[in-house]
């Protein structure tokens, strides 16, 4: 049985990101200014072997990141992914991923329901 308090988001998507431990508050700040609403930051580790970031990617092992989980309207998306792959160097091995992800369902984000009419 379906909860009632779900809603379609197609108009969203969550971007998640992972970066270097230490970068996700600073990122996010500078995201909020070009329209970015809510976000959450975990902690992560990376499980590659050191070998293989020191002798095969040619980086400091450094395994403790920071994963932002974004829900973005789809019109922010291309924007806030670029400002992320500018201030973080995405392009660069060894300097974090973003993904972006369709958002069908969600529960528990009720500023986004609300905006959305569909309560």
């Amino acid at each position: 049985m379906e909860n009632n308090n779900t809603n379609s988001l197609n108009n969203y998507k969550l971007i998640i990101t992972i970066v270097k431990k230490g970068r996700a508050t600073n990122l996010i700040a500078k995201l909020k200014k070009i329209g970015l609403e809510g976000n959450t930051i975990m902690f992560g580790k990376g499980a590659a072997e050191k070998r293989i970031y020191e002798q095969i990617l040619g980086i400091k092992y450094e395994p403790e990141k920071e994963i932002i989980l974004m829900v973005v309207e789809d019109s922010k998306v291309n924007k806030i992914v670029n400002k992320i792959t500018e201030l973080e160097q995405l392009n660069k091995p060894g300097h974090g991923i973003a993904l972006v992800l369709d958002l069908k369902k969600c529960i528990g984000i009720s500023k986004l329901l609300n905006k959305k009419g569909d309560n």
